[in-house]
C-alpha cells in the first residue's frame, strides 16, 4: 500500500497543470492548430516513453527540468511569438518536461509495488488538475501560466521532503 498518496496525488496535478500550461502557451503565442496540440501531446508522450528507461533521473532533477523547459519555451514563444522555429523548440521542451511523467512510476514502484494504488493517486490528481488549470486560466489568464507550473513545483517538492521526514527510521 501507497504509504504517502499525497505525493502521488500532487505529481498528478504537476503533469496536468504543466501539459495544459504548455498546451495554452502555444496557443496563444504560436497557433491553435490541431497540429499543435498534438505535436505537443506526442512529445510529452515520447518523453515519457524515453523517461520509462532512464535510470539517472531521480524526481528533483525530472521537476527541476520539467520547469527549466517550461520557462525556456515560455520565454522563447513571448519573445518571437508566431515563428515556426518556435514549435520545434517547444516541441523538444515538452519532451524533456515529460520524462519525469515516465520515471515517475518506476521510481514510486520499485518502493511500494502496487502500481493500482499509485495510478489511482495520480490520476485523481491529474483529473483534479485539469479542473484547477481550466479554472485557474479563466479567472488569471497569462499570470496563471507562469505561476501555476512553479507552485505545483514547489509543493511537490516540500510534499517529498515532510515525506522524508516522517518515514526515517525509528519514528
Amino acid at each position: 500500500m501507497i504509504k504517502f498518496p499525497s505525493y502521488a496525488f500532487i505529481t498528478g496535478l504537476y503533469f496536468s497543470t504543466l501539459q495544459f500550461c504548455f498546451l495554452i502557451l502555444l496557443q496563444i503565442n504560436i497557433s491553435s492548430a490541431y497540429l499543435t496540440y498534438m505535436i505537443i501531446t506526442g512529445s510529452w508522450l515520447a518523453g515519457s516513453l524515453v523517461g520509462l528507461w532512464m535510470r539517472s533521473l531521480n524526481r528533483h532533477l525530472g521537476v527541476g527540468l520539467g520547469l527549466f523547459c517550461f520557462y525556456g519555451v515560455y520565454a522563447l514563444v513571448t519573445h518571437l511569438p508566431f515563428s515556426g522555429y518556435t514549435l520545434a523548440f517547444s516541441a523538444l521542451g515538452a519532451g524533456l518536461a515529460g520524462l519525469w511523467a515516465g520515471q515517475f512510476f518506476i521510481f514510486l514502484l520499485s518502493q511500494y509495488k502496487e502500481v493500482d494504488r499509485l495510478f489511482f493517486h495520480e490520476n485523481n490528481g491529474f483529473l483534479l488538475g485539469i479542473i484547477i488549470f481550466f479554472v485557474g486560466f479563466t479567472m488569471l489568464g497569462r499570470e496563471f501560466v507562469f505561476w501555476a507550473p512553479m507552485a505545483l513545483a514547489g509543493l511537490l517538492l516540500l510534499n517529498h521532503t515532510w515525506i522524508k521526514e516522517h518515514s526515517k527510521p525509528g519514528q
